[in-house]
């Protein structure tokens, strides 16, 4: 058939074919590779979407016990730089969730930081045990940013003749200053033994100084206000609305003083 064409239809005809074969070729290869091409980038885009940070954070944290009130225990020594780091971010949400969970500061089973450490744990102690949790955040406060015990005292209101006599009595229940005095019993010989929580310490495996402890479980969490919170608040079987509040996600300094500092991540006392 193709014979009794002209030249010239022939030629059109051959045009025009190669356009349709063409076509047809590039729709059964090029489209499939467009949409393969494609497909990745639509689960990408599913992937990345999603920007919740404290979703993220939520997820880091591990399966911490749930109940109503959860038990917050954070273990400092009073003088380690990085305890009073985890301390100044602790307080904003002890005021924060003060009435929906139990929190307190404890202390690690040993000092490093000689006498005036095992003495102002022991006053520490003291202060929650006679004059409630409101006093002794007012003066841990002021301690971590001002290192003056008696000046903190006095700013907190506290009845010194009260915390006084606890600290005599402890020390004698606990056997503190003897053991401080008798270096044989030191922790390798290096540390003083601070026995007032050593059951809690070795009951959740504390090592150093700061150990966060909720419902039981240890915690590594940002040393931030906003970082502590969201740890507690993911022990709650249901979660108060003050869980909803922002708090900074800025570190503070190590050490005493005010200002803004990195998070030291796993870096303490002992540790």
């Amino acid at each position: 058939m193709l014979n009794a064409l002209s030249a010239k239809k022939a030629l059109a005809l051959g045009i025009a074919t190669g356009f349709i074969l063409s076509g047809a070729i590039g729709f059964y290869v090029i489209v499939p590779m467009a949409l393969r091409a494609e497909t990745p980038t639509a689960i990408l885009d599913d992937r990345i979407e999603p920007n919740n940070t404290e979703t993220a954070e939520q997820n880091a944290l591990p399966n911490i016990p749930k109940n109503d009130k959860p038990k917050v225990e954070l273990f400092v020594m009073s003088y380690c730089p990085f305890g009073l780091q985890m301390e100044k971010a602790y307080t904003p949400v002890w005021n924060l969730l003060k009435n929906k969970a139990d929190l307190s500061v404890k202390f690690v089973s040993y000092a490093m930081h000689g006498k005036i450490e095992v003495d102002e744990n022991t006053r520490q102690h003291c202060i929650q045990q006679e004059e409630g949790a409101d006093k002794f955040i007012t003066y841990l406060n002021c301690f971590s940013l001002k290192n003056d015990s008696a000046g903190c005292l006095n700013q907190s209101g506290i009845n010194n003749a009260k915390i006084n006599s606890c600290v005599e009595k402890t020390n004698k229940n606990f056997a503190i200053l003897d053991k401080y005095n008798d270096k044989s019993t030191w922790l390798n010989g290096r540390f003083p033994l601070y026995p007032v929580h050593e059951n809690l310490n070795d009951e959740y495996g504390v090592q150093g100084s700061p150990t966060l402890v909720i419902n039981g479980t240890q915690v590594q969490t940002e040393r931030t206000p906003e970082g502590i919170k969201n740890a507690i608040c993911a022990a709650f079987n249901n979660a108060p609305s003050e869980c909803s509040k922002k708090l900074s996600n800025t570190p503070a300094t190590p050490g005493f003083g005010a200002g803004e500092g990195v998070d030291t991540g796993d870096a303490g006392c002992g540790n």
